[in-house]
């Protein structure tokens, strides 16, 4: 029985993705195009792969079963072209980063600029992303690195098949519209005043809200923004006071006080993840990446850095 490695990837996409139609639109190709794909492989394995369930898909038992076999047996083939980029130290090649608006624009893309001008041969793309899609991305390889946040006080689901690369700390700070003079950076202050905040699902406003009931009190949330650039225009025009995280503060409108907080309450991590590297090093491309978002030197071989992996599902 002959496989086809990249038959295997279209099997792959459509168990991660949940349907063609969407494996289709991730590999750029129609979804005509993907079912023929799955006929043939399941020709070669000799066992129907998908069968009809309403208007899509679903997978066999034994699509299954080989879709499963299908994420170990392309991650053993990217390890073994890792292995032959450190073999014969070679940074270069196309690395994809997705990540969420503030952190693409205060880290990810001066980070990109610096790891291409050292690695003439290195072509670092830059995508923004939302954190759930961007995750299903990593592991379907249309991206190889995510950078993701973490937020104080707010719960999320641990994925631990992801390895785990720190970046920075980003606090919050309070924001006020200047007219207010109230510039004591105490939470506790403003507890009379409306607020402005992200929507409330999302772990910037649950943040937010647990700040507030820490300082003691509860805020009068009365505008909702999801971008922070719409939040500083809320603020600067006297709409109420919000907690921003630094990296969302490089271009601050005029009529916008902005101070730390007296006492940190809440911040956030920022954070890389990487599909996982099992015993292996990094591909000294994404390795090269990855030490600049760090702003630490790159090395390939890894294999003792692995973190706990403690992702936490978060949405923007």
């Amino acid at each position: 029985m002959d496989l086809d490695v990249r038959r295997l990837r279209v099997l792959h996409e459509v168990a991660l993705r949940g349907g063609v139609t969407a494996a289709a639109a991730a590999l750029h190709v129609t979804p005509s195009a993907v079912s023929q794909q799955l006929g043939q492989l399941a020709r070669e394995a000799g066992y129907p792969l998908v069968e009809r369930s309403g208007r899509g898909v679903v997978l066999t038992t034994a699509g299954q079963v080989l879709a499963a076999h299908a994420e170990r047996i392309l991650g053993a083939v990217e390890q073994a072209v890792t292995g032959l980029a450190v073999a014969h130290r070679q940074v270069a090649g196309t690395v994809r980063v997705g990540a969420f608006p503030s952190a693409a624009g205060a880290l990810v893309v001066p980070a990109a600029a610096r790891a291409m001008a050292a690695n003439r041969g290195l072509d670092v793309r830059v995508v923004e992303a939302e954190d759930e899609q961007s995750r299903l991305d990593l592991r379907s390889a249309t991206l190889d690195i995510v950078v993701l946040q973490e937020y104080d006080h707010v719960p999320g689901t641990t994925i631990a098949e992801l390895d785990r690369h720190p970046i920075a700390t980003d606090p919050m700070h309070l924001i006020t519209p200047v007219g207010w003079g109230r510039d004591s950076g105490r939470l506790a202050d403003l507890a009379d005043v409306p607020w402005v905040a992200s929507a409330a699902h999302t772990p910037c406003g649950r943040s937010t809200l647990r700040a507030c009931h820490l300082a003691g009190f509860e805020p009068d949330i009365r505008h909702r923004a999801i971008d922070f650039a719409l939040t500083l225009d809320m603020v600067a025009a006297g709409l109420g006071a919000a907690l921003v995280p630094g990296m969302a503060l490089r271009n601050v409108p005029p009529g916008v006080r902005v101070r730390p907080l007296a006492k940190p309450v809440t911040g956030r991590r920022i954070f890389a993840v990487t599909r996982p590297r099992g015993a292996g090093p990094t591909h000294p491309a994404i390795a090269a990446v990855l030490a600049e978002l760090a702003g630490t030197d790159p090395d390939p071989d890894q294999t003792s850095r692995r973190d706990p992996v403690e992702l936490l599902s978060v949405d923007r």
